[in-house]
């Protein structure tokens, strides 16, 4: 199960490989692990109070002393020494990880009880009893090789002492990564170099070489996607004033909502499966459930507890009983074949795979029923003011010689979507939907902190950078917004609202 090559390299440096850990990452998921520190308090407080944290720290060194054998240090990493404390923090950082993962899944925040915490250690100890505790740290070392040598490659060096604190790309960590240091540099895959008073982390060739590798080795086995949507959803779940800013940037969005809705054919007593329904914005103020009627009914979804939390309480004041709120994804809806008569969504196909969203909902939409999305297109990325503003991120595409890496959406691949899967498009419309770019801390807190608009391009940086970056968008976003009028300072970005028809024979097509 477990592989390792070591090969000398110029005298007694030795060679790690990793061995192919696909199928492993996708068996972490499966029980319900995550290796994803940007979740665990990323801006530096605590992440639980110090009675939590002492209990994890104690069953980390425990599962550490118990499952670290000398055979699996030696069927993992042949001859070379690990750091001490490596193995502890790999069941540590994977359970504290998991906890706050669990807390935004559950409750939508980043408080994280005790019997949250006792559930993640506890599987990450079922996962260790069944996999052996060699899988969980290859898997610790490959994630977080990544971070480290990703970090180097984007900064050129970094001084040693904020290599060892982790504060430029791993400030969740609250210990010394020191004995990293020193392990790495015993691969050959970093150097320390020391000017004047200072020394400083660089990355040598063969640190490149491995770089290349582990981004490969992740990116085949989907990581970086499963990264991408857990932050995500973090994102929304946090996301408290989502409809005060929606409104003050897409001032016309709500009339266009209702206008998609009339366009979508709502009618009373109708079976509605709502995907993305976030805080309710479509099923309650957009008049959803108000045009199902109480004959009808609608189940709403959405895989963000915190929004589901405030559509609730809408539901609450609103005194609406024909309306359902389960938490779940598009591509694996938690709802059975009940033969909806209409599966509709704004704003959420670009968050899902799309092939298997559309096949959820052909599955639990009645034949003859109706699949509808209004979703946003590619836009134009050339306004002068959004260009000046957005710089940074462009320029990052730019040299890659491509447009910045975002969710938005194409068209003509939207209806091979559709037609692959034999769902026959009734109806098309482009409505432009008009974006204000009117005050620099909302819209940065809306696009970049909320919705995640270049998420993508940012998710590949390390935090210190990512957090730069923002920072200066707010920044050029004051500049532009006092020399730019405001008139000017408007996009229209292109929108696709589809209906399709579930074939009335699909079940002997299928």
């Amino acid at each position: 199960m477990l592989n390792i090559q070591s090969t000398t390299l110029k005298g007694c440096e030795s060679l790690f490989i990793y061995p192919d850990l696909t199928d492993s990452l996708q068996q972490l998921w499966a029980a319900g692990l995550v290796i994803s520190p940007w979740l665990a308090g990323v801006d530096g407080s605590a992440r639980f109070d110090p009675d939590i944290h002492e209990m994890l720290n104690v069953r980390a060194r425990e599962c550490a002393l118990i499952h670290w054998t000398e055979a699996q240090r030696g069927r993992v990493l042949g001859d070379l020494p690990a750091p001490e404390r490596m193995p502890q923090i790999a069941v540590y950082e994977t359970a504290a990880s998991t906890a706050v993962y669990f807390a935004h899944q559950q409750t939508g925040e980043l408080d994280v009880t005790e019997a949250l915490a006792r559930d993640a250690i506890r599987r990450v100890e079922s996962f260790i009893d069944r996999h052996g505790f060699g899988v969980l740290l290859q898997l610790y070392m490959l994630v977080t090789s990544w971070e480290n040598l990703n970090a180097l490659a984007h900064y050129g060096e970094i001084p040693e002492r904020e290599y060892v604190t982790g504060s430029w790309h791993r400030p969740w960590v609250d210990y010394s990564l020191g004995e990293e240091i020193l392990f790495v540099c015993m691969l050959g895959n970093i150097r320390l170099e020391r000017r004047e008073e200072r020394r400083f982390v660089r990355l040598t060739d063969e640190g490149h070489r491995v770089l290349a590798k582990t981004t490969d080795a992740l990116q085949t086995a989907g990581y970086f996607r499963h990264r991408l949507h857990t932050l995500w959803v973090s994102q929304f779940n946090l996301f408290h004033n989502y409809e005060q800013l929606a409104r003050e940037i897409w001032p016309y969005a709500m009339d266009q909502r209702r206008e998609f809705l009339r366009f979508v054919d709502v009618r009373p007593g109708m079976r509605v499966l709502e995907l993305g329904c976030a805080d309710g914005v479509v099923t309650f103020d957009a008049g959803l459930a108000d045009q199902v009627g109480s004959s009808g009914t609608v189940v709403a979804v959405d895989p963000a507890a915190g929004m589901l939390a405030r559509a609730r309480s809408k539901q609450r004041r609103n005194g609406i009983d024909w309306v359902e709120f389960r938490q779940g994804k598009a591509e694996q809806l938690p709802v059975d074949q009940e033969r909806f008569d209409l599966a509709v969504g704004v704003g959420y196909f670009h968050f899902t795979d799309r092939a298997q969203a559309l096949q959820e909902m052909k599955r639990v939409v009645r034949p003859g029923g109706v699949i509808a999305s209004w979703h946003p297109l590619k836009m134009d990325v050339d306004a002068p003011f959004f260009r000046e503003w957005f710089a940074p991120i462009l320029d990052l595409a730019a040299k890659r010689n491509d447009r910045p890496r975002d969710f938005l959406l194409d068209p003509d691949e939207v209806r091979r979507n559709f037609e692959e899967l034999g769902l026959p498009i009734l109806e098309e419309a482009a409505p432009p939907l008009v974006m204000y770019f009117h005050d620099p801390e909302k819209v940065v807190q809306h696009f970049i902190r909320g919705v995640g608009w270049f998420g993508e391009e940012l998710a590949s940086l390390p935090w210190k950078a990512r957090e730069d970056i923002i920072q200066e968008l707010t920044e050029r976003g004051r500049w532009v917004c006092e020399r730019v009028p405001a008139g000017d300072r408007m996009i229209a970005l292109p929108t696709q609202a589809i209906r399709a028809r579930v074939p009335e024979n699909r079940f002997r097509a299928d």
